[in-house]
């Protein structure tokens, strides 16, 4: 079977050996033109290395066989233009320019190079060659891409926009020292940003562009929050409030002029843009105030006549007064002035005032005038030495006289301050005697003295039975008035005020007579109370006396004294505290008053000078 097998095979070798010889030499010589090829096209991709293929353009601009460097210049000197022209913006009737080569407006030269070197050159070094082949016989072309700097666009259009911005003008009104001064608003604008950016952005992106690209900047109308419409119809209302009101009573007659309302407006936005004419209420009652001090009058009380023997012999009628009302005249004022600002009107208000009776009507003092007679106590005498320590009488008895005559209606409260005239030197006051630092100044102030006028009085309305209010001791003890009982009375530099006063808590009228006296060296004082009897009695305890200090005496030497003369300048005083109590009862024996004065007295060491001068 082998030999057969082996037989067999040679028989068909013949038949196999042409074809396989066709079949081996047109496969080498494929391989050889092949290998041609291929060595053709690896050498042209070896001979191109790190340049541009052939073929290769960007846009019109052949790059074909250059080197990046030199291709970057190539594009760079082509494509100068794209970075030449202006951007123009426009509202219209204003331009802004701004150069191309200022937003930074270029071709991509380096992403160009760059693609332009990969054109031709995917895959493996088969795929490579060709590439390469294609690429030198068809071509290729990249667009040219344009390059900008987006953010500074945006921020130059933003800031030439803002050059079109115009803030709109509010009107405004302003109070002049002769009228209202207005000053027209006017309309604002304000320029679209995202639009011009938008369209800017578009166009730059593109390689054409004209050398000017212009671009419209949408500006809209901004219109004032206060209008000069708005601010005319406020001046227009407050100068309806500003014309001259006249304030009557009865008929008189008080013109607040125009120019003074004026003063107190200002016109004032709201918070609905309107303007209005605000009033200052405090000037409003300034004015009323002056007027009210026009308009006032003091009531006068009814007066009685004295005869000849001290008697009440007739009446002098009383008369009524009149107060303005201030807070109601104001506030007219204030509404009338306030209803001008929307219709004219308003001329003249007819004020608030107020009646005021006198005390004393003389319908009363007419009623009580054939009853009155001097009130059993009530009257007291003060002996004082003529001296320079009382002004020689002046301030004791000035003050008696403006007292004399004086009424105190029933309920009324008599203070001694308030009854005195001014106390001038004009009036005929001179310097007196005071108590300064412990120690009498014969001449240390104006009016001294004048508190024998007050303590003969409080004596007086004491042992009437009225009700005692204001009074206060002296520093020391004075051996002229009744222990315990003295009424001192003052005004200081620094505001403080000493007073004596007393209440005619009686239903009758009280009048009060002071009594100046003279006899050589030797004055007097006395006041005498008159009233329509009320059947009060009064008592007075017998002093009580403590804690007294014996006074002692002292020397002081001086040359203003010839040697040897003796004067004395203060005298000794003892110290001691007093009580005195007051017990007042009416007819029926009911006690009415219960009044304990407490008086505490300095002790004061006398002083005798001495002369020692020659």
């Amino acid at each position: 079977m082998t030999t057969a097998t082996h037989d067999t095979a040679p028989a068909r070798r013949p038949s196999g050996r042409p074809a396989l010889r066709f079949a081996v030499a047109f496969l080498a010589g494929l391989v050889a033109v092949l290998s041609l090829g291929a060595g053709v096209l690896y050498a042209y991709d070896r001979e191109y290395e790190g340049r541009i293929l052939p073929g290769v353009r960007v846009g019109s601009v052949d790059l074909s066989g250059l080197y990046p460097d030199e291709a970057r210049d190539r594009l760079s000197s082509s494509f100068a233009p794209v970075g030449e022209g202006d951007l123009v913006l426009t509202d219209g009737d204003r331009e802004i320019v701004v150069p191309l080569r200022d937003l930074g407006r270029r071709i991509d030269v380096d992403g160009l190079v760059a693609a332009a070197l990969e054109m031709g050159r995917s895959g493996g070094p088969v795929e490579r060659a060709i590439g390469g082949a294609k690429t030198a016989l068809r071509g290729a072309a990249l667009e040219p891409r344009v390059l900008f700097d987006a953010e500074t666009v945006a921020k130059r259009i933003e800031a030439a926009a803002a050059q079109f911005d115009r803030p709109a003008a509010d009107a405004s009104i302003v109070v002049t020292k002769t009228g209202f001064e207005l000053t027209p608003g006017g309309d604002g604008a304000i320029a679209d940003r995202r639009a011009p950016i938008a369209q800017a952005m578009t166009a730059l992106a593109a390689l054409e562009l004209p050398a000017r690209l212009e671009i419209v900047v949408p500006v809209s109308r901004v219109e004032p929050r206060f209008t000069t419409a708005e601010a005319e119809a406020g001046k227009a209302a407050a100068e309806r409030i500003a014309r001259d009101l006249t304030v009557t009573v009865g008929e008189e007659r008080w013109v607040i002029e125009g120019a003074t309302i004026r003063s107190w407006l200002r016109v004032s936005p709201t918070v609905d843009d309107r303007y209005v004419p605000v009033l200052q209420v405090a000037g409003i009652g300034t004015a009323v105030e002056a007027i009210a001090k026009e308009v006032r009058r003091t009531p006068k009380d009814a007066a009685f006549i004295i005869g000849d023997e001290n008697t009440v012999t007739g009446v002098t009628a009383g008369s009524n007064g009149r107060r303005l009302d201030v807070a109601a005249t104001a506030a007219l004022v204030r509404d009338t002035l306030r209803a001008r600002a929307e219709q004219p009107g308003g001329e003249a208000i007819e004020a608030a005032v107020r009646t005021l009776e006198p005390q004393l009507t003389t319908e009363e003092a007419e009623a009580a005038a054939p009853k009155m007679t001097r009130l059993e106590g009530g009257t007291w005498t003060t002996y004082f030495a003529i001296n320079e320590k009382n002004g020689f009488g002046a301030n004791i008895w000035i003050p008696a006289e403006d007292i004399d005559s004086y009424v105190v209606a029933p309920g009324a409260r008599f203070d001694f301050w308030e009854a005195v005239g001014p106390v001038t030197r004009e009036r005929g006051y001179k310097d007196g005697g005071a108590i300064i630092n412990g120690r009498t100044e014969p001449q240390g102030a104006l009016a001294g003295g004048i508190c024998s006028t007050s303590t003969t009085l409080f004596n007086a309305a004491l042992r009437a039975g009225f009700e005692m209010e204001d009074r206060r001791n002296h520093f020391y003890y004075i051996e002229r008035y009744p222990l315990g009982l003295d009424a001192t009375v003052f005004k200081s530099s620094s505001g403080s005020v000493q007073t004596m006063a007393w209440r005619n808590d009686t239903q009758y009228p009280v009048l009060v007579r002071g009594v100046k006296i003279r006899d050589g060296n030797d004055g007097y004082v006395r006041f005498d109370l008159y009233s329509v009897p009320n059947g009060r009695t009064v008592t007075l305890s017998k002093p009580i006396v403590k804690n007294v200090q014996p006074a002692t005496d002292s020397v002081e030497y001086t040359d203003t004294l010839p040697a040897g003369e003796r004067k004395r300048i203060e005298s000794p005083v003892e110290g001691k505290d007093v009580w005195v109590t007051r017990t007042v009862r009416n007819a029926d024996g009911t006690v009415l008053h219960q009044d304990t004065y407490f008086s505490k007295y300095a002790r004061i060491t006398g002083v005798v000078q001495v002369g020692t001068g020659s």
